[in-house]
């Protein structure tokens, strides 16, 4: 297939009373865990005043995921993993509380930049499912993406 015609990727920042949010999503990217060691350039050539998350970066490689709830992570890293997209999501949350506020902030976060890179859906698979085991928890999905409404597509569903 050939690659769309716009590029199909979406970033956005969300701060809440409650929690600061950065996503970055590319549908076109092939998904990774991680990002390589920058190295020293790139800290000490950017001009940029070094932080102790630039320099950890520089020199460890760095999970695309990261909300502090990981549970929160191992979804997301998977979702990213299995849809084959580039997801990189940082999260400072209160967590100190509980993980409510960061869990909902960046799933909201997440969609706005889902609907905003797939546009019109166009060449989008309508619906998939999945079932799998993590830890001996087993669990399965559906999704659909036809933009339809619910109620009455299934009328023998419980």
């Amino acid at each position: 297939p050939s690659p769309p015609a716009e590029p199909r990727r979406a970033e956005r920042r969300r701060a809440t009373k409650e929690t600061a949010i950065e996503v970055r999503l590319d549908l076109d990217k092939v998904w990774a865990a991680e990002d390589p060691p920058r190295g020293a350039g790139s800290v000490w050539g950017s001009g940029e005043a070094a932080t102790p998350s630039t320099l950890r970066a520089a020199t460890e490689r760095t999970p695309r995921v990261s909300t502090g709830v990981a549970a929160l992570d191992r979804v997301l890293s998977e979702l990213s993993r299995a849809g084959g997209f580039e997801l990189v999501v940082w999260c400072d949350g209160d967590r100190h509380i509980d993980d409510h506020h960061t869990a909902e902030d960046v799933a909201i976060t997440v969609g706005q930049c889902l609907h905003e890179a797939l546009g019109d859906k166009a060449g989008l698979a309508r619906m998939g499912c999945a079932e799998g085991t993590s830890a001996g928890a087993g669990a399965s999905s559906g999704s659909g993406s036809s933009g339809g409404g619910g109620g009455g597509e299934n009328p023998g569903a419980p």
